[in-house]
């Protein structure tokens, strides 16, 4: 079998990291070709697995927002006619275009789907996907469960065929990360978080409200007896929807700490004595199980994410939505027991396990030999609702 993997782009983290080492995996045992939207930090080591023959970086330009939908399908098709790949595996909705193109040429398509229904309905805005191209996919790997509820509600499509696969994380590539020696983060006074420890609460992403930073900076205001910091992009160049950057800069706590965009988060997450998931909505939560795998403590809402069942035993689990009041009831209870924040370390490592792809790649094997066994090209998702 043969499969071209579409990764929107590279970035370690999130969706792509996902795609990356998913590819990485199928490479172990199949012809695999890798097509990166987008560069960024991941290239360099996917050249280093699939081969640089096998690797295409494209042009930004090609594969913007700005460009037209239309546009973005013709340079999809035209790099896929090409290829001789009998499956297009395409990580995200975000890089819908190759779906269209690939059953424009008769290919089978699989999709990955990572983002819930409000990820789903910004995409839609943005023009990044429409509402009839992500039912011509022949089967779906969902991130988590309730994807396939937000696939319905946004697309009106349901698929028979579908993968209920979860999250994987590189194990051995992220402990080798977070030994690495890394600049410390600073606050918005320029004063880098002191190497004399207190305890310490993180947070990685590109800040933005849906990333729930006002949350984030609320909480710290709250509580100046602990630290906090903000592992990824902070400043309005790195992170234009930072929309607590002035509160951020006319604030200036003493306490609350960011690193800026970062190619390695996993070092600064190793010096983290918890994790707080402070997003309002983050459907595929890569860096919960990558703090897992590091024993580092999390704390979540319910609401957050579609990944409430393994959190609920293996992280302090808020129910509802994320919010300061509750953020910071948990986090003074903590404070307050030194022996109990000891004993979170535990809970955190409780099935780390099941994130590794070893576990998984039999199946994503299996599945994917039977959409390339499909007899009818036709796609299989079947409309819930009329178009109208």
């Amino acid at each position: 079998m043969t499969v071209t993997v579409v990764l929107h782009e590279a970035t370690r983290t999130g969706a792509p990291r996902v795609g990356a080492l998913i590819a990485a995996g199928l490479a172990q045992h199949e012809d695999v070709r890798v097509v990166v939207l987008r560069d960024g930090p991941l290239v360099p080591w996917l050249r280093d697995v699939v081969g640089g023959d096998r690797l295409i970086v494209c042009r930004t330009s090609d594969f913007s927002y700005q460009t037209p939908f239309a546009e973005r399908v013709q340079h999809a098709r035209e790099m896929l006619a090409g290829d001789a790949s009998d499956l297009i595996y395409v990580n995200s909705v975000a890089a819908s275009p190759f779906i269209l193109a690939a059953k424009s040429l008769a290919r089978r398509v699989v999709l990955h789907v990572h983002e819930k229904a409000a990820e789903l309905l910004s995409l839609l805005r943005l023009d990044a996907t429409k509402l009839e191209v992500v039912g011509m996919a022949d089967g779906v790997v969902l991130a988590a469960d309730g994807v396939a509820a937000d696939l319905e509600e946004i697309f009106g499509v349901s698929f028979a065929r579908r993968l209920d696969f979860g999250i994987v994380v590189d194990v051995d590539g992220i402990g080798r990360l977070a030994r690495e020696r890394v600049p410390a983060p600073r606050n918005a006074a320029g004063r880098a978080l002191p190497a004399r420890r207190r305890y310490v609460v993180g947070m990685c992403g590109t800040a933005a409200a849906r990333k729930g930073t006002d949350i984030f900076l609320e909480t710290a205001k709250a509580m100046p007896e602990l630290d906090f910091v903000w592992i990824g992009g902070w400043s309005p160049d790195e992170a234009p929807d930072n929309l607590s950057y002035q509160d951020y800069r006319a604030l200036a706590l003493k306490n609350l700490y960011v690193t800026g965009a970062v190619d390695n988060p996993y070092a600064y997450m190793n010096r983290l004595d918890l994790f707080f998931l402070s997003s309002r909505e983050d459907p595929n939560p890569l860096v919960l199980a990558e703090a897992a795998i590091l024993g580092i403590p999390i704390l979540a809402f319910s609401e957050a994410t579609a990944v409430a069942d393994w959190l609920g035993r293996s992280a302090i689990l808020c129910y509802g939505p994320p919010n300061m009041p509750d953020a910071v009831r948990v986090l003074q209870a903590i404070a307050a027991d030194k022996a109990a924040a000891g004993r979170l370390r535990g809970l955190a490592v409780d099935g780390a396990d099941r994130f590794d792809l070893s576990t998984k790649l039999d199946g994503m094997l299996a599945f994917l030999a039977s959409i390339r066994a499909l007899d009818t090209p036709a796609s299989i998702a079947t409309p819930l609702r009329d178009a109208s």
